[in-house]
């Protein structure tokens, strides 16, 4: 077993939007950013397609904008932390322009906004149409690789935080190049950032890369970091219903273009259920859609009329996905479904980042700062990404430098053959994983769902018996997202059960978790099915 050892001032987990922000805007500082795969790829921001909501127009505002931010959170959104991302975007918008960043503009010199879903005016600035997230992440590799206060560590996945009596000092990880097999590595730091993403990846319709399945938030958790807000998973409404995996996106931006929603029948379901019909909020679309599958219809985006010749020139990306299937958006109509697409809830941050774990920060999707409530307003994200990954810099920044104490690496270097001695059996779980969670806890829940979806969760983790520390996190994150759904006995946002199906302002609360009240939970979740079970026996 070989082990290399890196002692930089600061460890980046993750090589998305997020991560590489707080890495450019931590220099001098010594910086390792880890990546799972080569720099850029398999990352949700580089598959982002319409771009970073910004209120950059004349006619537009700061104001407007916070709104439509709070009036989608349904009640949850954090006025202060949307002010705050939101008052910074016309400056994150400028910084990206500096290095290098080329956005779509108009021969006046003005950009070239788009218009999304619950946003009152067009405000998404966007880049080579619907090439927006490849166009960033560029400008962002670039001036990494610039910069001499940057290591990038490649093809490493990170399988535990090395703590104490609640203070960091480092991860160890590993190697996933094939080549380079059985190779541990030991990064010692007295500040380590989760900047991993989503967890799309834990549900079997998902537009996130399959790497994308909770790690951060699994790592935070495993060190004692609160959590919250896990039960509200977004369901992007339009999947290109291909057969492909990860599901191709339809962005938002084609229906702000004029693309219409219909089913089998040529219906536009959405007239009559939103004043805004296919622009209404993504969780009152993705429901819908739901529906009218549910009812045994297929769905479709009709490009058409409202888009025809120019879909190639506008969404360039889709377009590509379409062509390989065989469908001219032009002249045919694309099938779509929901798909998981983004996590509002995550590690529990403060205005600065900040976990609960001394040394512990988090931003990016991992990271819950309050500010997309129970709904996320679409493009937010970027934006959110940008922002913070520049405050969590600016903070560490304020910090003294530590000396990073000595660490005896074989004490904490675990045995990974046994975690991975049966890589097919490890697949065929995570496909159950997958599944159970798509199936029970996807876009419409209830307690009848939610305690299946539990159930075949823990016979999983039994019979897997810990052989991939992947599976391990997927497992965790799916409990957390279970108990969060199980106890929030209401619809709200995009958490929406059958069985209750109002808002109740019992509810008007972020629910926090950790692994100190998980297993808590859990029993009363068990207890709970189990009575039901009781009093149904009893009463036949």
């Amino acid at each position: 077993m070989v082990e290399q050892i890196y002692n930089p001032d600061v460890v980046i987990v993750g090589g998305g939007v997020a991560g590489l922000t707080v890495a450019i805007n931590l220099a001098p500082r010594k910086v390792c950013v880890i990546t799972k795969d080569s720099l850029g790829i398999n990352t949700s921001s580089t598959w982002s397609q319409a771009g970073i909501a910004a209120s950059v127009d004349k006619n537009d505002s700061n104001e407007m904008h916070i709104s439509d931010t709070l009036k989608t959170a349904k009640g949850l959104g954090n006025e202060t932390v949307a002010r705050k991302i939101i008052s910074e975007s016309k400056a994150t918008i400028k910084d990206l322009e500096e290095i290098g960043v080329k956005f779509d503009k108009n021969p006046d010199g003005s950009f070239n906004l788009g218009l999304e879903g619950a946003h009152s005016h067009n405000r998404i600035v966007g880049s080579k149409g619907d090439s927006s997230g490849i166009e960033i992440m560029r400008g962002l590799i670039d001036e990494v690789k610039k910069l001499d206060h940057i290591t990038v560590l490649e093809n490493v996945s990170i399988d535990s935080i090395m703590h104490e009596n609640n203070t960091i000092y480092g991860v160890i990880g590993r190697f996933t190049d094939k080549n380079i097999p059985n190779n541990h590595v030991v990064i010692q730091s007295s500040h380590i950032v989760l900047a991993t993403g989503g967890l799309g990846g834990i549900f079997a319709n998902t537009t996130n890369p399959r790497t994308s399945y909770g790690e951060g938030i699994a790592l935070a958790a495993q060190v004692g970091a609160v959590l919250t807000d896990m039960e509200f998973v977004q369901f992007h409404p339009t999947g290109l219903d291909f057969g492909l995996d990860p599901t191709p996106l339809a962005t938002e931006a084609i229906r702000g273009a004029g693309a219409h929603l219909i089913n089998q029948n040529s219906e536009r379901f959405m007239l009559g259920i939103h004043e805004e019909v296919e622009l209404a909020p993504r969780d009152i679309i993705a429901q819908n859609i739901f529906k009218q599958i549910d009812a045994g219809n297929s769905v479709f985006l009709d490009c058409r009329k409202n888009i025809g010749i120019d879909f190639k020139i506008k969404f360039p990306q889709v377009y590509s996905y379409c062509t390989k299937a065989g469908i001219d958006p032009s002249k045919e109509m694309m099938p779509i479904i929901p798909v998981a697409h983004y996590h509002i809830g995550g590690v529990k941050t403060d205005l600065r980042g900040r976990t609960s774990v001394e040394g512990l920060w988090c931003c990016g999707e991992a990271s819950a700062t309050g500010v997309h409530g129970a709904n996320r307003l679409a493009s937010n994200s970027l934006l959110e990404a940008l922002v913070f990954g520049k405050i969590v810099a600016n903070e560490i920044n304020k910090e003294p430098l530590k000396q990073n104490a000595e660490v005896i690496s074989s004490s904490f270097i675990r045995t990974y053959k046994e975690k991975t001695k049966n890589k097919i059996r490890a697949k065929k779980f995570i496909w159950q994983l997958r599944s159970t969670m798509m199936r029970n806890l996807g876009i419409v829940r209830n307690q009848a769902s939610i305690a299946k979806g539990l159930s075949d969760i823990i016979r999983i983790e039994r019979e897997s018996r810990g052989m991939s520390a992947k599976l391990n996190d997927m497992i965790l994150v799916s409990k957390f997202i279970i108990c969060g759904a199980f106890k929030r006995e209401e619809s709200r946002g995009c958490h929406l059960r059958s069985d209750f199906t109002e808002e109740n302002d019992k509810f008007l609360k972020h629910l926090d978790q950790s692994k100190h009240t998980l297993e808590k939970d859990i029993l009363n979740i068990i207890d709970r099915r189990n009575n039901i079970d009781k009093e149904n026996i009893l009463a036949s």
